[in-house]
């Protein structure tokens, strides 16, 4: 009952009243479908009893029963192809907000959430749950209306040309059909969890090898690496292998009944033909309700475990949507500022990765002030990226606070806090469309001459005016087609299109040479003069344009002061800082 109060409320909150509608047309289109189809038995029984009896003046009757058997033939197949068509609108319709729903989900996750699941398990995930959903309106619809308007209308035809016996049995093989499918359905539903956790697990596997086969041929690990791949395949072939032997115990009881139902129905109707004077066309009747019913009483059984399995990890897909925090986007024009209040400010922030055993911080405190650049670096593995990923949330802190402008940052949704720090970093993610596409996910409202702006501040008007086709080349899958400077300084033309508060840069420099590095760092300086920036890097060259230096080291803050002040003060500043000079 909980499923169904869950898909209802997400059915009304996202199904607009024309879809609602279209619901109730398939629904209706589906009882006169089958209604057409439950009466054909009884029409052909009467037409071969008008054929056997062919009285004078019976032509018209005759007539009237074939051009209606006919038309109950054929008009549920006429129907079916608008149930079909509007189950495929539904389908798209209700798709379409569940995705919308899902990437809503996904923006808002933190970077512990991606660093566990790829995205192989991802995809698989947002495709299970369409599955279901199409599963659970098409049984909505019509797997579930069909089968019970044709064994009703079955049992009363049966019922009213006295053959009741007939009628006890059919209702007799409907129960002992649904204890089968309710027993045996447990057991499937636990089973197909397994399955699809298998499957899940397989297809990451396969996405995660394709991703890094690079490092299989580099050093030929060709079989280490199918060895893992074929691991998961025997775990999905073992779980699948369960489900489809308790399947088979199912179906095979399923068989046995129909045979002792048809066996006895067409016994009983025999003998009411020979020994009580019934006509033929009763054995007709009672054979061909027999066999007709066959379909939707095995469509009801399976209608009935596969909603419930769809139900239940649909259900728990959209709780899930549902518990996260709902996103408000701020104007870019809006102001987090709260005048006299420092831009940064870290207060005894401690940060363990999920885990891990060690903090990666440890009580960092510091203060930056509005429209200051300031300089984190330190040794590799000190904490410095680690910085940047607590102000960006994307991780949390274990205790103490951050706060931007005087307001605490887990006050901040994640689009509004993305909307006011624009942060590079040197890990560039790059989509597998088109050079404008890459762009314009930063900012998709600009125009050709932004875009080409941006391009020309981050030092890549050259490598545009090499591309066959401009701004519409298409990069290759995570930009492979172009050099790690060339990525970061796409990622670098992201940022001049946005209008940050706060500036940061994780080394998203280090790719590029000095010539080109301090043509960048002279555009970002002019582009955000008035912006606060904080620039992590391990370059000297770069270290001279900080207002003041943040030394990390071992997770602490080993120094905080200008460039001449640390290098009397921090033994690392001052060893980077005169091999830079020699």
């Amino acid at each position: 009952m909980k499923e169904w109060i869950k898909l209802s409320v997400w059915m009304t909150r996202h199904l607009r009243l024309r879809e609602r509608r279209m619901i109730v047309v398939t629904v209706l289109c589906v009882i006169i479908a089958s209604g057409c189809m439950a009466m054909s038995p009884l029409l052909l029984g009467r037409l071969t009893d008008g054929l056997l009896q062919a009285r004078s003046g019976s032509g018209w009757y005759i007539v009237f029963l074939v051009f209606g058997y006919l038309a109950t033939i054929a008009l549920p197949r006429i129907i079916g192809v608008l149930v079909l068509q509007l189950q495929s609108t539904l389908r798209l319709n209700a798709n379409s907000s569940l995705l919308a729903g899902y990437f809503d989900y996904l923006c808002e996750q933190s970077d512990s959430f991606f660093s566990k699941r790829n995205s192989g398990e991802l995809s698989q995930e947002i495709a299970q749950a369409s599955n279901d959903l199409y599963i659970i309106i098409r049984s909505f619809s019509s797997s579930a209306v069909a089968p019970l308007v044709q064994i009703g209308i079955a049992i009363a035809v049966l019922a009213a040309n006295r053959n009741v016996i007939m009628a006890g049995l059919i209702a007799v093989y409907v129960v002992l059909f649904m204890v089968n499918h309710r027993v045996q359905g447990r057991k499937l539903g636990a089973l197909k969890t397994g399955s699809m956790v298998a499957g899940r697990r397989t297809y990451t596997t396969l996405v995660d090898s394709i991703a890094n086969i690079q490092v299989a041929r580099q050093f030929n690990g060709y079989d280490f690496l199918l060895a893992r791949y074929r691991k998961a395949l025997d775990e999905d072939r073992d779980a699948q292998a369960a489900y489809w032997n308790v399947s088979a115990q199912m179906q095979l009881v399923n068989a046995l009944l129909f045979v002792g139902l048809f066996g006895a129905s067409f016994m009983f109707a025999l003998y009411d033909v020979v020994q009580e004077g019934r006509s033929v066309g009763n054995l007709v009747l009672v054979g061909t309700y027999a066999l007709t019913l066959l379909s939707p009483i095995e469509t009801l059984g399976n209608m009935f475990a596969e909603i419930n399995r769809s139900l239940a990890t649909f259900g728990q897909f959209i709780e899930k949507l549902s518990r996260a925090p709902a996103s408000v986007l701020r104007p870019a024009s809006a102001t987090v500022s709260a005048p006299g209040c420092p831009a940064i400010e870290f207060e005894q922030v401690s940060l363990t990765y999920p885990g891990a055993q060690i903090a990666v911080l440890k009580e960092v405190s510091f203060t930056v002030s509005p429209g200051q650049r300031i300089v984190i670096t330190g040794p590799s593995g000190a904490g410095k990226s680690s910085i940047v990923k607590a102000l960006t949330k994307q991780y949390p802190p274990d205790h103490g606070s951050i706060r931007l402008f005087g307001q605490d940052i887990a006050t901040f949704d994640v689009r509004t806090l993305n909307e006011r720090v624009g942060c590079v970093s040197q890990d560039v993610f790059l989509f597998k469309d088109t050079l404008r596409f890459n762009l314009l996910i930063a900012r998709p409202s600009a125009s050709d001459q932004e875009l080409l702006s941006a391009l020309d501040r981050a030092g890549l008007d050259d490598f545009l005016s090499n591309l066959p086709h401009g701004l519409d080349t298409l990069l290759g899958d995570r930009g492979a087609t172009i050099s790690g400077g060339q990525r970061q300084r796409l990622a670098l033309a992201r940022l001049f299109l946005r209008v940050p508060d706060i500036v940061v840069i994780d080394e998203g420099m280090s790719s590029l040479d000095v010539v080109t590095e301090r043509w960048v760092i002279d555009q970002i300086l002019e582009s955000f003069a008035g912006a606060t920036i904080l620039m992590v890097t391990h370059r000297p060259s770069a270290m001279a344009i900080g207002d003041a230096v943040i030394v990390v080291h071992d997770g602490r803050i080993e120094g905080y002061g200008t460039y001449d002040d640390l290098r009397s003060r921090s033994d690392f500043f001052a060893r980077v800082t005169s091999e830079a000079t020699c």
